[in-house]
């Protein structure tokens, strides 16, 4: 632009910002009006040598806007926030949202569009609190620059001081930010998100966890935040729950729901319609369940609620495969429970209802490790509410899941082409029962270390000599107490046998905060390699940032099936890694089961698997954000745009 074109916008601009004061003052609106501020510390007390974030919030009247930090011309006055210096503590560069570009007349701006912020949004600026702050309390000014402006002319611009109190108290060895259970909530660009990381349980050199975890609450990391109507939101739990039925992460109860479909084919309709009601309601009442223990593990403990938060625990994990090898050897014919004489009356012709509904619970448990489509955006808002709406949600999510087979038992046209049982309805059980199997191995699999799979596959052994013997042993000729004799002296010895193992083993408890369980990487390693995947550190994520690398943090467990299905077909598929390779991106792959990637997990508002952040080196506080199962093109859009 020349010389007479930047004298001639200067002109036009300050015409503009006349007209926009006379306008204003006509209608009795101000630039203070337009524009509400309100500046608050999170948190309002830190320990020197501390850390805590100052916010600004700013709220703009519809049908006005404010230009952004960096406008796209340079007569408009960008947003600008300025925190004016105190004794002891240093603050951070200033944080922006990330900015709108709007269409406006080619008359107003040579480009014809602007880059503005609009309705509520926060500027966040980090600070640290020096071993030398004076400990009381003190006055924290920010100065705040702005202009705004509608569709139509500009008001002057604004220079304003805004002021806040921030409590310093003395250090004490390596004090937190917060106190325990209590960390800041994460900062949205337009309103405060409740959660947090919890509190934070170290060991084994944790303390250096700990400090990093500290690190990542105060960072005000702006992550849209969900805003959704309710009846879309109960849309999602219930085409989640739907989904769920061809998810990864129930493939291992599909055996299950295969023989029951196969079982009711040639039954009749009201019992089928029966036996279906009771598997939705295992199904439905096991969602209650989980949604009432997670309200009373937040009441107890303080934490974030996780969806799949069971699945952490390797007791939970050995306990589940021990219940799916019981069942496959069931199914190949090693053992049968019989139920008494008096409830054959109420059997269908697909078996008991207490096997319908034992199914359904074991659907429902296997489904919890990981979300389908639709439920990651539901699950981060409802796990943040009460326990009386979190459970609700989850009834519906039951109820999406099970509704299927309640039609097709009503229903069973298509079923009604299935054969008479014969020969292949056994060999299919049978073959069904090998796949259940193999679920068992992959479940003691996904557990931590060496310890945990030895104790799982140990105690499998068992299970299976008890199976073994309560169903083969027993001859029919035998009468009923010799029968029971040989049964319950088998499950008495493996009982016995499991105790005696298990203490060899240093307890579950003991396996589970094993010196591999509990092995983290350097939290401070800050050595990255592009398109590598490597185990997320901050030191890492920072180095990597601050070189100018998009950085892309796959939030996964060895639990979740989810996870490691989309990883392979996405985030390694070669289109992924390629782009990966031309901009630079930095793999970085974060297990949840261990404090700093869940810290990091939930900072970004994370509340079920799979989750996959990328983070662009220009705006390293404004991550992309994608839940459930996305798509290679999600990634790589999300890739490209970070790297400009």
């Amino acid at each position: 632009m020349t010389v007479l074109g930047v004298v001639a916008a200067l002109l036009a601009a300050a015409l503009s910002n006349s007209r926009a004061g006379v306008r204003a003052a006509g209608v009795g609106l101000t630039p203070r009006h337009v524009v509400k501020t309100y500046i608050r510390a999170v948190p309002g007390t830190v320990a020197a040598s501390g850390h805590g974030v100052i916010v600004i919030h700013i709220a703009v009247a519809g049908g006005y806007h404010i230009q952004s930090h960096h406008p796209l011309e340079s007569f408009l006055i960008p947003a600008s926030a300025k925190l004016l210096p105190s004794a002891g503590l240093v603050f951070s560069a200033a944080h922006y949202p990330r900015a709108t570009t709007i269409p406006v007349s080619t008359q107003i701006t040579r480009r014809g569009k602007l880059s503005v912020y609009e309705g509520r949004f926060n500027i966040t600026v980090p600070f640290k609190a020096l071993d030398t702050a004076t400990v009381g309390r003190r006055e924290i000014t920010a100065q705040l620059t702005y202009q705004a402006c509608n569709d139509q002319s500009c008001l002057m611009p604004q220079t304003v001081r805004l002021g806040t109190f921030l409590r310093i108290t003395p250090a004490r060895g390596i004090t937190p930010a917060t106190s325990p259970g209590k960390t800041p909530r994460a900062v949205a660009v337009t309103h405060v998100a409740k959660g947090g990381a919890g509190p934070v349980h170290t060991s084994n050199g944790g303390a250096a966890v700990a400090m990093e975890i500290q690190k990542i609450n105060a960072r005000p990391y702006q992550v849209s935040p969900i805003h959704e109507p309710v009846w879309r939101l109960i849309l999602f739990a219930l085409l989640g729950g739907l989904i769920l039925n061809v998810m990864p992460c129930v493939l291992p109860v599909i055996p299950l729901k295969v023989l029951a479909m196969v079982q009711q084919a040639h039954g009749s309709r009201p019992r089928a319609v029966l036996h279906a009601l009771v598997f939705a309601a295992g199904i439905v009442s096991l969602f209650l369940i989980l949604a009432v223990a997670m309200g009373i593990y937040r009441a107890a403990t303080g934490q974030a609620l996780t969806y799949g938060m069971q699945f952490q625990h390797p007791w939970f994990l050995i306990a589940i495969a021990l219940v799916v090898l019981a069942l496959a050897l069931s199914m190949l014919g090693v053992w049968t429970i019989q139920p008494p004489r008096s409830l054959y009356a109420i059997n269908t012709s697909g078996g008991g209802l207490a096997g319908a509904y034992g199914t359904g619970l074991l659907a429902t448990i296997l489904a919890s490790s990981c979300s389908a489509p639709f439920l990651g955006i539901m699950l981060a808002w409802a796990l943040l509410e009460p326990t009386w709406i979190v459970a609700l949600f989850f009834a519906l999510i039951g109820i999406g899941m099970a509704w299927p087979y309640v039609l097709l038992a009503a229903f069973p046209a298509w079923l009604d082409r299935i054969p008479h049982a014969g020969r292949w309805s056994g060999l299919l059980k049978e073959a069904l029962g090998l796949v259940m199997v193999g679920v068992a191995v992959y479940l003691l699999l996904s557990t931590e270390d060496r310890a945990q799979i030895v104790a799982g596959f140990g105690l499998a052994v068992i299970l299976a000599m008890v199976c073994w013997g309560w169903g083969r042993l027993p001859d029919g000729n035998m009468g009923g107490r010799q029968i029971w004799t040989i049964r319950c002296g088998f499950v008495g010895a493996g009982i016995i046998a499991g105790t005696l193992f298990v203490g060899w083993m240093g307890g579950i408890r003991g396996v589970a905060n094993s010196p591999a369980a509990a092995r983290v990487n350097d939290p401070h390693s800050r050595t990255f390699q592009v398109n590598r995947w490597q185990a997320v550190t901050l030191g890492r994520m920072d180095a990597a940032l601050a070189a100018g690398h998009p950085v892309l943090v796959d939030f996964g467990a060895p639990w979740c099936i989810n996870c490691k299905f989309i990883k392979a077909t996405v985030l390694d598929a070669p289109a992924v890694r390629k782009v990966c390779a031309r901009t630079g991106t930095v793999l970085l792959g974060a297990d949840i089961d261990r404090p700093f990637p869940k810290a990091l997990w939930l900072k970004l508002g994370g509340r079920a698997l799979p989750y996959l952040a990328i983070l662009s080196p220009h705006r390293p506080l404004s991550p992309e954000i994608l839940r459930d199962l996305y798509t290679q093109r999600d990634v790589i859009r999300d890739i490209h745009a970070a790297a400009r």
